[in-house]
């Protein structure tokens, strides 16, 4: 069938960037996603959800998490929240917050706020900041001995923390990717059916390199990789397991170079066992286009995305196309179109 393609929230005054997409046990879908004034936010910054009890046909008005806007000169920016379901039931959503500018603000250091409801999205905690530095956390990893993993970067490097208290506290930084040369970021880690964790990153040297994984089989204590994927000059990925066992990843394609900013979005499916291979050349999987961005200054293909029913896929992105400002497209896929 063909990729549909619709409107989810536009508003050509507001930026609407960085969406993330969960489905609760209840069937209800939250989408979470950044308002600001531009793509590197310098005026406001506001964390927003909406609400869907119909697989994303329809949604509820925007809610506004929090806000910030610029004061003396500096605002506290949230930069890209992630939604998704705790096993314990609650719905979190996990952003980080840093300064603008930097240096500016020097009691605000970069770091990770949570928010939890325990109503399925109706009513939000205040945010509960952790201290862990980065940016651009993934969601969080839970282990099968309750442990928690947070992927974050900084300083060119990839690295994961972890939580021995659901967390209330954060260990050190274990690197998960660095090597001289390379810039590892934006991680989506998959817990694989054999308990492995794969990771799979965007290289961020501008230089049109593949999508990298590395691999754990220890729970996140040590990493293999970092290793090419199939990928071609992918950024930040999204990576999860669907239902039929299968790895879907989606991302933004930039293929580097001095031409025009990255016009295309495409979704990736693998198998578990390609998943697992370190050798690029035993890796095997399909790439589906899913979207093309028109605007000559475009922007966009930082996704979420979500399996309905089986096979059966609703993603978020934020995009410009046809619009002076971002906006969040939604687009239905199945397993079968690849």
């Amino acid at each position: 069938m063909a990729i549909e393609k619709f409107t989810i929230s536009r508003d050509d005054s507001v930026y609407e960037c960085f969406p993330s997409l969960t489905q609760l046990k209840s069937g209800r879908i939250i989408l979470t996603y950044r308002e600001s004034d531009s793509h590197p936010a310098s005026k406001y910054a506001r964390v927003i959800i909406r609400i869907s009890d119909d697989q994303g046909k329809t949604w509820s008005d925007r809610k506004v998490l929090i806000a910030t806007e610029q004061t003396d000169g500096c605002l506290t920016k949230y930069n890209c929240p992630k939604a998704q379901q705790l096993k314990d039931g609650r719905v979190m959503i996990v952003c980080d917050v840093f300064a603008i500018p930097p240096g500016e603000c020097p009691e605000i250091k970069p770091h990770q706020e949570l928010f939890f409801s325990s109503d399925n999205g109706d009513t939000w905690s205040r945010p509960q900041p952790i201290n862990v530095s980065g940016i651009m956390p993934d969601e969080v990893i839970e282990l099968d001995n309750g442990d928690w993993l947070l992927a974050t970067q900084a300083h060119a490097v990839q690295y994961v923390v972890r939580s021995t208290d659901q967390g209330k506290t954060w260990g050190e930084p274990l690197v998960v990717a660095a090597e001289k040369g390379y810039v590892f970021c934006e991680a989506s880690i998959v817990k694989m059916p054999g308990g492995e964790l794969v990771c799979y990153m965007r290289e961020n040297r501008g230089m049109g390199r593949p999508i990298y994984k590395s691999i754990s089989k220890d729970a996140g204590k040590t990493w293999q990789g970092p290793f090419e994927t199939l990928m071609g000059s992918g950024h930040r990925p999204v990576a999860h397991l669907t239902k039929s066992g299968k790895v879907l990843i989606t991302y933004r394609h930039q293929p580097g170079g001095t031409g025009v900013w990255a016009k295309n979005t495409f979704a990736f499916l693998e198998s578990a066992d390609s998943a697992l291979q370190t050798d690029r050349s035993k890796q095997s999987g399909i790439v589906l286009p899913l979207d093309h961005d028109r605007n000559p200054k475009s922007d966009g293909g930082y996704t979420g995305w979500v399996e309905t029913s089986p096979g059966e896929f609703l993603m978020v992105n934020y995009i410009k196309d046809d619009a002076p400002m971002a906006y969040i497209r939604g687009y239905r896929f199945s397993e079968k179109d690849f």
